[in-house]
């Protein structure tokens, strides 16, 4: 028999990490996860012969839509829609099935097998079947393809299908973050026989890829037969483009869109708005200054350092966040279990930080680039605060806006200098540390390599110990802060205004496609 610690750490690593099991919540019996998806009942509406349509503002257009390859967050927000994981994460982040019923481990922890749903249908009408998640993660696992989540899985050693309804992971080493890592839509299951997922959108989720007009709005249709009882509830999602937040509120205001996301400042502003209401929710992301490492003259660790003590991130929460956030280490400070210590992050410290450029032959300070997106009003802001504080020190940065798909390039082609940006420090440390930043990570575009880092992240990706693995982690972002390849900052709320048409949207720092699905839309 599996061990209890072994499962709590392969099984539950969610719910023990973040969260916890809620109270009503089932525990899995021995080695095995509950054998149905679990949903929270949201009242519907009356039924109307009009088709519910949701419109959503967006305030990028998509960069493309296959999950396994683009990043950007306004193409993960679409394609989050189309696809499902083999696992997902409900509203308190535990793990629970999606298009698997349930996972075994092996007592050695070396084999994991999941047991799929039957009758899941693609949306061109295919069975998805076992040959699918097997041509899925091949596709996932061959470099060839650039997969995000590629790095997720390198203690894979093969992927058998005994049946079409059974998949077995054969694993080098025991991957305590595998049931976890299954739950992000990098990992979604693509029918095998489409070649191009940018062109060809064909997934089991919830909704199906319906009219794109580019620079206008992307819309989805209702998967009548999706394998999730009585989801989704609204008929029709248009996602419309409007990269000014103006356009947005006044979009909200009238009744133009029924969701979008604002900033705390325009929050405010809605506060008191007749049909519309406010909802927030702590995120897993966090913001940062990327440093390429290989660059001069951030290729000495000195100079990143002193970067990091002139940076004052208490500002950046004060004037960028409006006070709706807090400071933050690699790992979000909402996996308590391991995230770090206020006491353990950077603190600004000018001297420090003027002895370190001078140690490193940079006294008089030198000039850069800090470059971001043009379209999101923190990125900007948190470039102009950094700005200002670097002169301090004597370095002077100029600030280069980039459109949204010119920096998605910028940040994938490893040869930027400075960039601010957002990441989701994900539902597991081993996403937040060894995928942004183990040399071979599939997010580590810093160029960053440091062998005693990788053989941190790797010993806590392999151990079956929780008190074992909360200490590796701590001592890896430890390392990770010092070395500074990045500079964390913060952690902020986000802020949805919902208009009084939709009945159910709850957001949560899991997933806006699972609160999206869950929420109907009243009659008028």
């Amino acid at each position: 028999m599996i061990t209890k610690r072994l499962i709590a750490t392969c099984l539950l690593s969610i719910g023990l990490i973040l969260t916890g099991c809620s109270k009503d919540t089932a525990k899995p019996a021995a080695n095995e996860t509950p054998t149905t998806p679990s949903t929270t009942t949201t009242t519907a509406p009356a039924k109307s012969n009009q088709p519910m349509e949701m419109n959503i503002a967006t305030d990028q257009d998509p960069v493309g839509f296959d999950p396994h390859k683009v990043p950007a967050a306004s193409s993960l927000r679409i394609y989050s829609l189309i696809y499902d994981t083999l696992t997902r994460l409900d509203a308190d982040l535990n793990i629970i099935p999606s298009l698997a019923t349930k996972w075994t481990v092996s007592p050695d922890g070396k084999t994991v097998t999941f047991d799929l749903q039957k009758g899941v249908k693609f949306h061109n009408g295919r069975e998805m079947t076992s040959a699918d998640v097997k041509f899925s993660f091949d596709r996932i696992l061959d470099a060839k393809t650039a997969a995000l989540a590629k790095s997720y899985f390198t203690s894979v050693e093969a992927i058998e299908t005994p049946d079409p309804y059974q998949v077995v992971f054969k694993l080098k080493n025991i991957d305590s973050a595998l049931i976890a890592n299954v739950t992000s839509i990098y990992t979604a299951i693509v029918p095998k026989e489409v070649a191009d997922l940018n062109k060809e959108m064909v997934g089991t989720g919830p909704f199906k890829i319906g009219a794109i007009e580019a620079g206008q709005s992307v819309t989805l249709t209702k998967n009548p037969n999706y394998f999730v009882k009585d989801m989704p509830k609204a008929d029709t999602i248009k996602f419309r483009v409007m990269k000014d937040e103006a356009e947005r509120l006044a979009a909200v205001r009238t009744g133009k869109v029924d969701l979008t996301t604002v900033s705390a400042d325009s929050a405010k502003l809605l506060e008191k708005t007749k049909g519309v209401t406010i909802q927030d929710y702590q995120t897993m992301e966090y913001g940062y200054l990327g440093i390429n490492t290989t660059k001069k003259p951030f290729d000495d660790v000195r100079v990143r350092q002193a970067l990091s003590y002139a940076v004052d991130r208490s500002e950046i929460v004060k004037t960028v966040w409006k006070d709706q956030g807090q400071v933050t280490g690699p790992i979000s400070p909402v996996q308590k279990a391991y995230a770090l210590n206020a006491s353990d992050l950077p603190k600004k410290d000018i001297d420090k930080a003027k002895q370190l450029l001078k140690d490193a032959g940079y006294e008089k300070g030198f000039e850069t680039v800090i470059q971001t997106a043009s379209t999101y009003p923190d990125m900007i802001e948190s470039a102009q605060v950094i700005q200002q504080q670097l002169k301090a020190i004597g370095i002077n940065a100029k600030i280069e806006q980039l459109e949204w798909a010119k920096y998605i390039e910028t940040w994938k082609s490893k040869e930027m200098t400075l960039l601010i940006g957002r990441n989701t420090a994900g539902t597991d440390p081993d996403r937040s540390l060894r995928f942004f930043f183990s040399t071979s990570g599939g997010a580590n575009v810093w160029n960053y390599s440091n062998k005693d880092f990788d053989a941190l992240t790797q010993k806590a990706l392999e151990t079956n110990d929780l008190e074992q693995r909360k200490k590796l982690y701590v001592d890896a972002q430890k390392m990770l802060i010092n070395d500074s390849p990045n500079l964390f900052l913060a952690s902020p709320k986000y802020f949805y205004a919902v208009s009084e048409r939709l009945d159910g949207f709850v957001p949560n720092a899991a997933s806006e496609a699972y609160a999206i699905m869950k929420t109907a839309i009243k009659n008028k």
